[in-house]
């Protein structure tokens, strides 16, 4: 696969829900009147009462993430150029992903941090599937953004506490690195692949 992608963009538009924004994923076609939108679960507080529809641009952030997580999933090794099906429930969760990314702001996890776990470590990278060391579990997120010091990840399940939810499902959170662990931490993994000591 080649990183020349058709231009993409984000379509927001007003709900139902007073003050609430939705995100379409917009796919601009040759003819005018002939895109094609592709709605995703991802809505977020409006910024403003203006126009009912707005139309965003892909960034090179966006891009680079949707590639990255892309290659995860698809092997695009045999095949440099390879067609993506917009309609394919892989493509349209990777989707979703990005949009999560661009448009909600991460939230620190901080004050639900577990104790250190000394483990064996490997090199993040974006796509990772992971475990999150909280104190009400280690839940299963992937990882969407890093620097030096944090990680930006999704939340792939909820997060209770004592039945109290923590964070839900999608919820954008970044955390500490050293609070990354291998997705085998969690309760829900299966643990097929993990390596123990």
């Amino acid at each position: 696969m080649n990183a020349e992608m058709q231009p993409l963009f984000w379509r927001i538009s007003h709900t139902d829900q007073q003050g609430i924004d939705a995100v379409s994923l917009l796919m601009p076609a040759s003819e005018p009147g002939q895109a094609t939108e592709f709605p995703t679960d991802v809505s977020f507080p409006a910024s403003s009462a203006g126009s009912a529809v707005r139309d965003l641009r892909w960034s090179d952030e966006d891009s680079e993430l949707f590639l990255d997580l892309v290659d995860r999933v698809i092997d695009t090794d045999d095949s440099p150029d390879i067609e993506l099906d917009l309609n394919d429930d892989v493509i349209q969760g990777i989707v979703q992903l990005v949009a999560l990314r661009r448009f909600r702001t991460p939230r620190p996890l901080d004050e639900w941090l577990g104790d250190d776990v000394l483990t064996e470590r490997e090199e993040l990278e974006i796509g990772d599937l992971v475990s999150l060391n909280t104190l009400a579990g280690s839940p299963v997120a992937i990882i969407v953004g890093l620097d030096s010091i944090d990680a930006t990840c999704i939340l792939l399940e909820d997060l209770y506490q004592a039945e109290q939810l923590i964070a839900p499902m999608h919820s954008v959170l970044m955390v500490n690195r050293l609070a990354v662990l291998p997705s085998a931490f969690a309760v829900s993994d299966d643990g097929e692949g993990a390596v123990f000591h």
